[in-house]
């Protein structure tokens, strides 16, 4: 019997996806302290990032145009750990395929590292060595491997095309990897179908950090495995961001999760970012109404105090060829007045690091 390498003594309890405990909290300043050190520099930067596609073009009509992400600028510092939310069709996963170069944006600056990437063509980014800086771990582990390839050979391939280095030593690293992921040697010559689910999670990080990233993206990589080993692997992304300094970028669907393994918070609704703040800000003082009632639907713990849920009425309004003076939100917002109907509210500073587009913020 293939049995899983998840069930460990060391394990922490299923119940830590609904604590409130946060995996690296940030240290605080108090009296008589030493001064907290200076921010890490920027790593990540859109500035006005927009991706359009045309849709509905019928007998030679003009194309109307779909705004997936619409005016997102964005930062994320190095080391730092950034989630990512907001209901399926936001434009969370088109972000993070412009971010990741997987395609071209239609207008606006992309810069990783004090350099422009978005100017770039998504065809031939694939073997720069700005690819080896921004890897990506996928939402289902077994989708994203390829069947005919061994764990070796996954983890060894982007080492190959991109960080080059003797065929002697390839072996060696992969191996490197595969123990600071977790994996035993003799899984490393087993196919996918003959992994467990947290098994094939931990091929895919190891197949993300083996050319040394500095930015790694996690679309939902939890969604698929059980509970249970989905507090493992989080426990596993913990631990790497803070012995390698990583910077992530993490989008889900599970607010539990951001709040645990997140240090900032980015909230999306039809391609606009409507809020961004530190996590446990945003998640206990949220400013924009659609925020609000995102964390209201976070299933609370025994020692929480369950709060009214916010129930959202109304159609979403329609992302192609949108109003450029009316509120997204508008429509479904139980605060809305009519103002927003008039105006769209404009990303504005609140202090302490916190932001979000709404006229009653």
């Amino acid at each position: 019997m293939n049995m899983s390498t998840e069930s460990v003594a060391t394990a922490p309890s299923p119940g830590l996806l609904n604590s409130t405990t946060v995996i690296n909290p940030a240290p605080g300043v108090f009296p008589g302290a030493a001064p907290e050190p200076a921010a890490p520099p920027v790593l990540l930067e859109t500035v006005r990032l927009n991706k359009r596609f045309p849709v509905g073009k019928l007998r030679g009509a003009k194309a109307s145009l779909l705004y997936a992400v619409d005016d997102v600028s964005l930062r994320i510092h190095a080391g730092e750990s950034v989630g990512l939310v907001g209901e399926s069709g936001c434009g969370k996963s088109t972000l993070v395929r412009l971010i990741s170069r997987l395609i071209d944006p239609t207008d606006g600056a992309i810069v990783f590292s004090d350099r422009d990437i978005g100017g770039l063509p998504s065809a031939g980014f694939a073997r720069r060595p700005e690819r080896a800086k921004i890897q990506m771990v996928f939402q289902d582990p077994t989708d994203s491997l390829n069947p005919r390839y061994t764990a070796f050979d996954t983890i060894a391939e982007p080492m190959r095309l991109l960080s080059p280095g003797g065929a002697d030593d390839l072996a060696g690293r992969v191996a490197r990897i595969a123990e600071d992921v977790g994996l035993p040697p003799e899984l490393l010559q087993r196919f996918p179908h003959q992994l467990s689910g947290g098994q094939k999670a931990r091929v895919g990080i190891a197949r993300a950090l083996a050319v040394e990233p500095q930015l790694l993206i996690l679309d939902e990589p939890t969604s698929a495995l059980d509970v249970s080993v989905q507090a493992i692997i989080l426990q596993l992304l913990a631990r790497l961001r803070r012995e390698r300094g990583l910077a992530y970028l993490f989008v889900s669907h599970d607010l539990n999760v951001v709040r645990l393994l997140c240090d900032r918070v980015i909230v999306m609704y039809l391609g606009k970012v409507v809020e961004s703040g530190p996590a446990g800000q945003v998640f206990k003082h949220p400013r924009h109404p659609y925020t609000r009632a995102l964390v209201s639907a976070i299933p609370k713990g025994m020692d929480e105090a369950q709060g009214e849920r916010i129930r959202l009425s109304g159609e979403v309004r329609s992302p192609v060829n949108p109003s450029p003076t009316v509120c997204r939100f508008y429509g479904r917002c139980p605060s809305g007045i009519a103002r927003c109907a008039q105006e769209m509210p404009l990303l504005r500073d609140l202090g302490e690091g916190s932001a979000a587009a709404c006229h009653l913020a």
